[in-house]
């Protein structure tokens, strides 16, 4: 290897391990002024290191919107949909904007960080290819970069298209804040064929195999790719897009319909959908994390799945140093946690039984309303703390049970206006609390390949051919610990209709997803959310008897009980400023 080649190799290793905490300190824009000079495009893309460091910047805010915290203290997207309510619920707070539905193209709102946000990387990216060609490094190196900030370029342009609908396709150009833009939104379905033909473009630049190096953890590479096409994919075969829209409350402008759907039904789509998570699956590449081993601990492999860095499901990870944070933003008080989510009790009852059988299916369940908490499909003992459930404190390794009943200190569901009875434990190392214990070598999964395993099973219940689609989700069930049955089923009748194994497969996304930021986006793609998001939610007070027994009954939240949703809100409002500027920008329906 010659000298030149090793120079190259160290500056690679150099930008890549300061990628490998790229979201747990935000880098500076490199073309910021510095205290010892002034960074423009020249001075970074005539050095490899600061070149690497653009890249870097990029990176830096692939999971600011997609993850818990995504809003400081004051809530994520489950507490915009069903999943959580926030300790915070001020009429200001932006999940309480979203959850009360009072969005307004007249105000900043919770979304607009999204927009600001993916025009800025937008840039950055076509900035960096603008210039990549005055770098110092080799050409193969150059191709892999290109990749990487192209795939970056599709995941900014995809978090836009979620909560927008189809907006302007700049492909490779850079406006000045000077020049008079014009061009209007494309059409939905054009942005899906750009997103996708960039994503397979990206993946030809890109190393095959997505288990790197440590170094390398977190960077683009094919699988990545693949696994974006399909979520892409799968959105727009979805009722929402793969449709005509149909709003019964307000006014379609007749333009905007091109830019919010295709404008017609076509199965075909499902079909394509499903060709990008099979040449995911097919890959061989990723794997479900399974541990059934002990038989005390069912479905192990969930949890471990959360708290481990590097792992044959991720596919897209949010990368972080190592930390307790999720320990010290969500574990109960008597855990030193600062409690700033709690679970709905209502979305908790979507989580069936051990034998995979629904909970309202009682008795053939299994399920014993006077012990809610006993018996239940594994997952819900991996997602929340419940009464009486075990947790190390600070002072000791020892567990020891968390009360939430009436009158029990610090934890207890009379302690807090928000306390809901039970508290997240999803993402949480069990030998962690706020302040004490592990500090977790963990990332956020943006993607993962159980996802795409249920997305899979959508398509192909979607297209009617329910078995298979049925086998995917028999091997999400396995993975979490439920008990196979005589048939081994899993809890699944045998001749399922397709109606009830799209119930199913949506239910089990609920359940497997929870938390995650997909049931947000799920239930306004079903075109679902009129009727899910429009409840009101529930926690679950829990009474000790004299006798030491308990008793349960489910009431409302105190704070923000009642969740509202409007046809308008299945997709935001571009921000006034935006149509304002310019005169082709038509905004969406109802705003």
């Amino acid at each position: 290897m010659g000298r030149n080649m090793k120079k190259i190799e160290k500056y690679i290793l150099f930008g890549l391990l300061t990628a490998g905490v790229y979201t747990a300190c935000k880098p500076k824009d490199l073309l910021d002024k510095t205290e010892t000079t002034t960074l423009n495009e020249q001075v970074v893309f005539s050095d490899s290191v600061r070149t690497f460091n653009f890249v870097t910047a990029i990176y830096s805010d692939v999971g600011l919107y997609n993850f818990q915290k995504r809003w400081g203290n004051g809530g994520s997207l489950a507490e915009c949909a069903d999943e959580g309510t926030s300790r915070l619920f001020g009429g200001t707070q932006p999940y309480v904007v979203v959850a009360l539905s009072t969005t307004s193209a007249n105000s900043t709102g919770p979304y607009s960080n999204v927009y600001d946000g993916g025009w800025k990387n937008i840039r950055r990216v076509n900035t960096f290819l603008k210039n990549i060609g005055k770098t110092p490094m080799a050409e193969e190196m150059k191709t892999q970069l290109k990749g990487e900030v192209r795939y970056l370029r599709a995941w900014y342009y995809w978090q836009m298209l979620q909560y927008f609908g189809g907006l302007p396709l700049i492909k490779d150009s850079i406006y000045s804040n000077t020049d008079n833009i014009t061009q209007p939104r494309a059409t939905y379905e054009a942005c899906v064929d750009y997103l996708v033909s960039e994503l397979d473009e990206a993946k030809a630049m890109l190393v095959e195999t997505p288990m790197q190096q440590e170094q390398d953890y977190g960077r683009a590479n094919q699988g990545m790719c693949m696994a974006l096409k399909a979520r892409i994919l799968l959105y727009a075969a979805s009722p929402l897009i793969n449709s005509k829209p149909v709003y019964n409350t307000v006014s379609l402008n007749p333009a905007v319909e091109k830019v919010i759907s295709y404008g017609n039904f076509d199965a075909a789509r499902w079909q394509r959908a499903l060709d990008a998570c099979n040449d995911v699956i097919n890959s061989g590449w990723y794997s479900l994390v399974e541990d059934n081993s002990n038989a005390q601990r069912p479905g192990d492999g969930f949890y471990k799945l959360f708290i481990t860095r590097f792992n044959s499901e991720f596919i897209f990870p949010a990368m972080f140093g190592t930390n307790r944070a999720m320990e010290s933003n969500y574990l109960p008080a008597s855990r030193n946690g600062s409690v700033n989510s709690s679970p709905t009790y209502n979305y908790s009852k979507k989580f069936g039984t051990i034998t995979g059988k629904p909970i309202a299916t009682a008795p053939i369940s299994e399920y014993d309303p006077a012990k809610p908490f006993v018996g239940r499909d594994p997952r819900f003992g991996y997602t929340y703390i419940f009464n009486g459930a075990l947790w190390r404190t600070s002072n000791s390794s020892t567990r020891t049970p968390v009360w939430t009943h009436v009158g029990a200190p610090m934890d207890g569901f009379d302690v807090s206006l928000v306390y809901t009875g039970m508290f997240w434990r999803k993402f949480c190392n069990e030998t962690s609390t706020g302040n004490a214990g592990t500090n977790t070598d963990r990332v956020m999964p943006l993607i993962r390949f159980g996802d795409i395993l249920l997305m899979a099973a959508e398509a192909l219940i979607e297209l009617n051919r329910v078995e298979e689609g049925i086998d995917h989700i028999i091997a999400i069930r396995k993975r979490a610990g439920i008990k196979p049955g005589g048939d081994d089923r899993y809890g699944i009748p045998s001749g399922i209709s397709q109606a009830d194994a799209r119930e199913l497969l949506r239910n089990e996304r609920a359940v497997e997803l929870s938390y995650e930021d997909s049931r947000f986006w799920d239930v306004r793609r079903w075109k679902t959310a009129m009727q899910e998001l429009n409840a009101t939610m529930t926690r679950i007070k829990i009474t000790k008897e004299t006798n030491g027994s308990f008793t349960y009954e489910e009431v409302s939240l105190n704070k923000n009980p009642v969740h509202y949703f409007f046809e308008q809100n299945y997709f935001f409002p571009l921000p006034v400023s935006e149509i304002m500027k310019n005169p082709n920008m038509i905004q969406n329906p109802g705003y």
